[in-house]
C-alpha cells in the first residue's frame, strides 16, 4: 500500500527522532518558513521539549545555558539567511567552553544559491572556525541509503557533541518547497515507510584515552614543598572537589581558586583553598612566598591578570590538565598537557602518592596567615564599605542567597568583583559565567537557560551595558515565565574603563568609552512583566533577595552607583592591604 509523504517532513522526523533517541532532551526553536519541516518535527516529538524564543541571537544563549545546566545537548533551530548568522556569538561561547548544542539550520536548495535569491546566503560551513564538526544533510531524498545516512549524520552529531569532541555541532538543511506536511510531494510504500522509521542506531559514545603522565608528574612532584595548584572554569565532577583538598593535603600545596572555578562555595573543606590571590599578589613580599617548583592548573586561564601575570613570570614548570587536552595557557609558559578528566588524574595520582612523604616547611601555614589577615582587612574595607559600592554587591548577594542557588555572574566588573571580593564559605552555591569569549552579549538569555529547568532559583549580577545588551532576554523571561532575578549594578556605562590608562583621556573617554546611557529600567522591566525595585541600602538588597521564593517571575533588583567613587575605594583597598603584607615580612 502506498501512503503520500512530504519528503521533507518525513526527513526531519526522521532526523529528530534519532536525537531523541540519542538522548536529546530539549529544543530551541525560533520561527521561520524555510525551517517549517524541522520545527514541526521538534514540536511533535513526544520526548523532546521545546522553547519558542523569537529572537534568534537570544535563543542560541538560551540553548547554551540551557545545555550547561543539564550537561545535555541542546538542539537549536533557525531559517536561513541573517538568521543563521544571529546564531554565531552563542556558538562561539559554546565551542570555547565545550558546551553541547546540536544547530540545525535550514537552507535554501542549491539552484537558489548565489543568483540573488531572498533570505539566501552562503551558509556551507558558515560557523567553521568554532565549530566541532559540520554536516551539510543534502536535499531530503527517498533513497533508503540516504535516509539512513541521515539517521547517522543525527546520531554522529550528539555523540561528537557530548563526548568525542564536545561542543557545538551544525548540520544545515536546504529544503525545496513545499514546506508543510499536508503539501504531499510523494507516495511510498507504507512497509518501508514503517521500516525506515523503526530502525534505531544504537548510541556508541567512547570514553576519550587517558594520557598516561602520571609518572612525570609523579617525579616533578616528589621532595618538592614549593608547589601550587591553580584552578579555573571547568565542568568538574561533583567528587572533584573532595579529591581536589585531599591531595592539596597530601601534598602541601595550596589552591588558588579562581571565583568562577566554584570552588570557593561547598562543603569541602576550605583549609588550604586560596580566595584572595588577586589581592595580596599585588604585593612583590606575598609573591615572593606564593612562588613555587611546580604548578599544576585545571580548567581555564585565571580571570584575573594579575594572576595571569604571575603565572607568566613563574620559573615553575607547569602542568595543563583538562578532559580534552586544550591548552589553556595565555601565558605560553607551560609545556605539558594532560589530556583526561581531572577527578580521574586526581584519584591515580592520590594512589600513587598517599604513601609518599613531602618535605614540609612553614610555607603552607604563612600562606594561611596572610589568607586571614587579606580576610580581615577586606571585611574592614570592602565588606563594610557604605552603600552602594559596586565591591560589596557580590559578597552581599552571596551571603543573601539560599544554598545550592545558582549564580550567574556578568562579564566586565561583576566576573572581576567575584574573584577579588568573594570569601570561601561552606554554601553550596553553583557559578556560572560565560568566559569562553568573556563578551557582554546574551547574558540575561544564558541566564534563562540555566533557570529554566532548575529545581533551585538562579540569581544574575549584571551590569547596565550588558542589561540593554540582551533586553530581548526579558522576552524570553516573560514568555517561559522564569522566575530570575536580576542584581542589576547600574554605574551609567563602561565603568571598567575608568580603571585602565584611557581614562585619563578626558577628551574622548566619555563618549567612546564609558557611554553614558539614559535607559528607564523600571519602564523595561515593566513593559516585559517583571517586577522592578529600585535597591536604596544594603538591608533592602538583602530583603529583597531574600523573597525571592514569594516571585511567580522574573525580577530586577536596581542598584545605582557612582563608578567614579567605586575605582577610588578599590584603590584605597589595594594601597592599605600591599602595605599591611608588606610591613608583616
Amino acid at each position: 500500500m502506498k501512503i503520500p509523504i512530504n519528503r521533507n517532513s518525513f526527513w526531519s522526523e526522521l532526523f529528530t527522532a534519532q536525537l531523541s533517541q540519542s538522548g536529546i532532551k530539549y529544543a530551541c526553536i525560533s520561527p521561520g518558513s524555510r525551517s517549517t519541516p524541522l520545527t514541526l518535527a521538534f514540536a511533535s516529538n513526544k520526548k523532546i521539549k521545546t522553547f519558542v524564543n523569537p529572537d534568534e541571537r537570544s535563543n542560541a544563549f538560551f540553548a547554551l545555558g540551557l545545555a550547561e545546566h543539564s550537561g545535555s545537548p541542546v538542539a537549536i533551530v533557525t531559517t536561513s539567511g541573517t538568521a543563521v548568522a544571529e546564531l554565531y556569538p552563542a556558538i562561539i561561547e559554546a565551542y570555547q567552553r565545550r558546551i553541547p548544542l546540536i544547530v540545525c539550520t535550514a537552507d535554501r536548495p542549491p539552484e537558489l544559491l548565489n543568483c540573488g535569491a531572498n533570505q539566501t546566503i552562503n551558509q556551507e560551513n558558515i560557523f567553521a572556525n568554532h565549530i566541532r564538526k559540520f554536516f551539510n544533510a543534502g536535499l531530503p531524498s527517498l533513497n533508503e541509503s540516504k535516509l539512513l545516512k541521515i539517521k547517522k549524520i543525527a546520531a554522529e552529531a550528539v555523540e561528537i557533541s557530548l563526548k568525542k569532541n564536545q561542543g557545538p555541532v551544525h548540520v544545515n538543511f536546504p529544503f525545496r518547497k513545499p514546506l508543510e506536511p499536508e503539501s504531499f510531494t510523494d507516495k511510498i510504500d507504507k512497509h518501508f515507510y514503517d521500516k525506515i522509521r523503526n530502525i534505531n542506531l544504537p548510541a556508541s559514545f567512547s570514553t576519550l584515552p587517558s594520557v598516561k603522565q602520571h609518572k612525570k608528574v609523579m617525579k616533578a612532584i616528589t621532595g618538592k614543598s614549593k608547589g601550587l595548584i591553580f584552578c579555573g572554569w571547568d565542568n568538574y565532577r561533583s567528587d572533584f572537589p573532595k579529591l581536589l583538598v585531599k591531595f592539596s593535603r597530601i601534598s602541601g600545596f595550596p589552591i588558588i581558586a579562581d571565583g568562577i572555578s566554584g570552588l570557593r562555595f561547598g562543603k569541602h573543606s576550605m583549609q588550604n583553598i586560596i580566595s584572595n590571590a588577586s589581592a595580596f599578589l599585588k604585593s612583590k613580599a606575598y609573591g615572593f612566598l606564593l612562588e613555587a617548583e611546580i604548578i599544576l592548573q585545571f580548567g581555564s586561564a585565571p580571570t584575573s591578570n594579575i594572576v595571569l601575570d604571575f603565572l607568566k613570570k613563574s620559573q615553575a614548570e607547569k602542568f595543563l590538565i583538562n578532559e580534552y587536552g586544550d591548552y589553556k595557557d595565555p601565558s605560553r609558559t607551560a609545556r605539558n598537557i594532560i589530556k583526561i578528566n581531572p577527578s580521574e588524574f586526581l584519584s591515580e595520582l592520590l594512589t600513587v602518592t598517599k604513601n609518599v612523604n613531602h618535605p614540609r616547611n612553614n610555607r603552607l601555614n604563612k600562606i594561611r596567615q596572610f589568607e586571614q589577615l587579606t580576610e580581615k582587612i577586606k571585611e574592614q574595607n570592602i565588606l563594610n564599605a557604605e552603600f552602594p559600592f559596586e565591591g560589596r554587591i557580590i559578597p552581599e548577594v552571596l551571603k543573601s542567597i539560599p544554598p545550592n542557588s545558582n549564580l550567574f555572574v556578568s562579564n566586565s566588573m561583576p566576573v572581576r568583583d567575584l574573584d577579588f571580593f568573594s570569601s570561601a564559605m561552606k554554601k553550596n552555591i553553583k557559578i556560572y559565567s560565560n568566559r569562553g569569549a568573556s563578551g557582554i552579549d546574551g547574558i540575561i538569555s544564558t541566564a534563562a537557560g540555566i533557570a529554566v529547568k532548575s529545581k533551585f532559583p538562579t540569581y544574575l549580577v549584571i551590569g547596565d551595558l550588558a542589561f540593554l545588551h540582551d533586553s530581548n532576554g526579558l522576552n524570553i523571561l516573560q514568555n517561559q515565565k522564569i522566575p530570575l532575578q536580576i542584581i542589576l549594578i547600574d554605574n551609567n556605562g563602561g565603568g571598567i574603563f575608568g580603571m585602565l590608562p584611557i581614562a585619563k583621556n578626558k577628551k574622548y573617554f566619555e563618549e567612546y568609552f564609558q557611554t553614558p546611557q539614559t535607559a528607564d529600567f523600571a519602564l523595561l522591566t515593566k513593559a516585559h512583566g517583571g517586577k522592578y525595585y529600585r535597591i536604596k541600602s544594603w538591608n533592602m538588597l538583602k530583603n529583597t533577595i531574600f523573597n525571592y521564593k514569594y516571585l511567580n517571575n522574573f525580577s530586577v533588583l536596581h542598584v545605582k552607583t557612582n563608578a567614579e567613587d567605586s575605582i577610588a575605594l578599590r584603590k584605597k583597598y589595594w594601597e592599605v592591604l600591599s602595605g599591611t603584607i608588606e610591613s608583616q615580612f
